[in-house]
């Protein structure tokens, strides 16, 4: 934080609580404990704006922070208050450097973050070139310092489906991490993992498997085996294991991970739903088409309650239950299915995304209905 304990007399003081609290509220989020960081950040928000005030740059550091809490536990509305409150608070100061332009890049990310988990990839494009902008070429920001940028800024392209310039910004980011941290060092898995998933979509899948399971091994490294993020990263070497035909050892994985993050965060979070997503795909592929159709069916209800009815990871799934409907003879049902993912893609990714590509293959392939 900017400001600093002070001894007020009081056998409390307010902002050295505070202060205690965002700095426990920080070790959560990185443990994945976000309902409970949501707490404490409440309170500490509380305490130093009795202190200083709603417009302080300490209070919308930990604003910040709330937000991105509130994002992992899916209560994106509720977050993106918290991170536009942060943003406006810090733009207000105009920061040209020091530690008010890390919290405002900071805003700004967690803002554009938020904006892309709910599928609004032209906004978050904005923000995030902003605080690519604002960063770049400073002191504070040297190539290291921005690798976590270009990291975020690559998620948004790779979902967006502009896959080359993803894949420069992951690159970026690995170099410069790679440069300073070495090799195998454990922050890399979170790149890995993300150049699986690029690879993946590219249909690239022995450069998936490759880079996911080095993901998996770094993360493994540094974490327990029951942390979140190895089990995120299990699954998601599991979705690439689907992609390649490797069913049965792809399927415990993702069990495991249905079971782990329900028990974690509720049978209705978005993890659930990626991963239910997921096993449906490997049922199919092992021939029980009604099972895939109930997994499928309940990622569909549990994306579009986590993301919204229009979200681009929506589509996915109405276009797998499309698939899916035309193997087992509905054709009507399928034309209907492949027509609604084809309209909610091409809301919201480039016309040349795999997905998007695939849902039009299928409805032309149908025909017209009978």
């Amino acid at each position: 934080m900017i400001g600093s304990a002070r001894n007020t007399g009081r056998r409390v003081d307010p902002w050295a609580e505070a202060v205690a609290l965002h700095e426990r509220a920080l070790s959560l989020v990185d443990d994945c404990r976000f309902g409970e960081a949501a707490r404490l950040c409440t309170t500490a928000i509380g305490l130093l704006e009795s202190e200083v005030g709603h417009a302080h740059p300490d209070v919308a550091n930990v604003v910040s922070l709330l937000g991105t809490a509130e994002d992992e536990l899916g209560n994106h509305a509720v977050a993106e208050e918290q991170h536009r409150r942060a943003v406006a608070v810090l733009q207000a100061y105009q920061p040209a450097g020091g530690d008010l332009l890390r919290l405002l890049v900071q805003a700004q990310v967690g803002l554009a973050g938020c904006l892309r988990r709910q599928g609004r990839y032209s906004d978050a494009e904005t923000l995030y070139q902003q605080a690519f902008a604002a960063a770049e070429g400073t002191p504070e920001y040297g190539e290291a310092e921005l690798a976590p940028l270009c990291n975020e800024i690559g998620i948004l392209y790779k979902f967006s489906g502009r896959f080359d310039d993803a894949e420069r910004y992951y690159r970026r980011a690995l170099e410069a991490l790679t440069a300073a941290c070495g090799p195998d060092d454990p922050q890399l898995a979170g790149l890995f993992h993300n150049l699986a998933g690029l690879a993946h979509s590219r249909g690239q899948l022995a450069k998936a498997e490759a880079y996911a399971r080095l993901s998996v091994r770094l993360r493994r490294l540094a974490m327990p085996a029951d942390h979140p993020a190895v089990v995120a990263d299990e699954a998601h070497l599991a979705a690439v294991l689907e992609a390649a035909g490797k069913l049965t050892e792809a399927e415990p994985l993702l069990r495991q991970a249905i079971g782990y993050f329900t028990a974690r965060y509720g049978a209705g979070h978005y993890e659930v739903a990626v991963n239910q997503h997921n096993l449906a795909a490997v049922r199919a592929g092992l021939g029980d088409l009604a099972g895939a159709e109930e997994l499928y069916l309940r990622s569909l209800a549990g994306k579009q309650a986590a993301l919204g009815a229009d979200h681009p990871e929506v589509g996915l799934t109405l276009h797998n239950l499309a698939v899916l409907a035309a193997d087992l003879g509905q054709p009507d049902r399928a034309r209907e299915l492949a027509t609604e993912a084809h309209r909610v893609l091409a809301a919201g990714v480039a016309p040349d995304h795999p997905a998007r590509r695939a849902a039009q293959a299928h409805i032309t392939a149908l025909g017209p209905a009978e």
